[in-house]
């Protein structure tokens, strides 16, 4: 059987397949994952320029960007409720365009970036005015051992080969007493509850699905302590969120979602909300 990439076991039961796809439950965490893993080539097909919802056109990448710093705020008020900001170094792992990073250094954080996509670095480093992301991954950038008091990674972790490598190339960036923010999809939401296989977070670039237990458990064995989960908000538009039901489908929801937006306003279909999302919001702290 394959073997988990949260916690080694190779107890594990097969759960679904799709195209590109076959998932896979260890028996031992919890964890979710898939095997084998898509090739670095489809993978890089899939991490293209569209890749963001709204990166086709100005207007989206605009309206896209609105959203992505109005959660980066929501992010920030949690994180400065652990942390100050003045003086504070922040490294933004899989930062994409900089939302985050900018909403972060209008609060006094020297910030840091680091992302694969050559546009997505370029435009981060456009917004903050210096060249402040790096292109690469946390593994061969060459960051310096010890140097940042906050390490944050969105939506990142389920994307990684190697969560556990992963995180200990992060605590070996951090301080002593270092923050750890992260975002990822659970197992345990509501939506994964309702739409079971259908879940649109079963997507050929997600490798990994955590539930709180096994993330807890993986922040825990990869060094850090004073773990705290809980839930996910997001500023979303029903334009949004319609959107990402189209590409990509579930059952039911998406025609449904369709019709809907067919019928609605563009004043309210683009209305920003704050919405309870799929994933949870977690923070750990840097073992000494």
């Amino acid at each position: 059987m394959p073997a988990c990439p949260v916690c080694s076991s190779t107890q594990s039961k097969f759960k679904f397949a799709r195209p590109e796809l076959r998932i896979y439950s260890c028996l031992e965490c919890g964890s979710e994952y898939a095997d084998p893993q898509p090739s670095d080539e489809v993978l890089a097909s899939i991490y293209n320029g569209t890749y963001f919802l709204g990166s086709a056109t100005e207007e989206g990448r605009g309206n896209a960007a609105s959203l992505k710093r109005a959660t980066a705020a929501i992010y920030l008020d949690r994180i400065q409720s652990f942390l100050p900001s003045h003086g504070m170094r922040a490294l933004e792992i899989g930062c994409g365009s900089g939302a985050f990073l900018v909403e972060a250094a209008s609060r006094g954080f020297d910030v840091t970036g680091i992302d694969y996509s050559e546009s997505a670095v370029r435009e981060a480093n456009s917004r903050l005015g210096r060249e402040a992301v790096l292109r690469g991954s946390i593994e061969d950038v060459g960051l310096p051992e010890n140097s940042f008091d906050l390490a944050a990674f969105f939506d990142v972790i389920e994307h990684v080969r190697d969560p556990r490598k992963f995180l200990e190339h992060v605590r070996r960036c951090l301080k002593p007493g270092g923050l750890v923010a992260l975002v990822t999809p659970s197992l345990d939401s509501w939506s994964r509850q309702l739409l079971g296989s259908s879940w649109m977070e079963y997507k050929t670039e997600h490798l990994v699905y955590f539930r709180k237990k096994s993330l807890r458990e993986l922040l825990q064995a990869s060094g850090f302590t004073d773990v705290r989960i809980g839930s996910n908000h997001k500023i979303l538009t029903f334009d949004y969120i319609y959107h990402h039901f189209e590409r990509f489908p579930v059952p039911v929801f998406t025609p449904v979602m369709r019709g809907v937006r067919r019928l609605t306003p563009q004043g309210m279909a683009n209305r920003q909300i704050k919405i309870a999302a799929s994933g949870v919001l977690a923070f750990a702290t840097k073992r000494d």
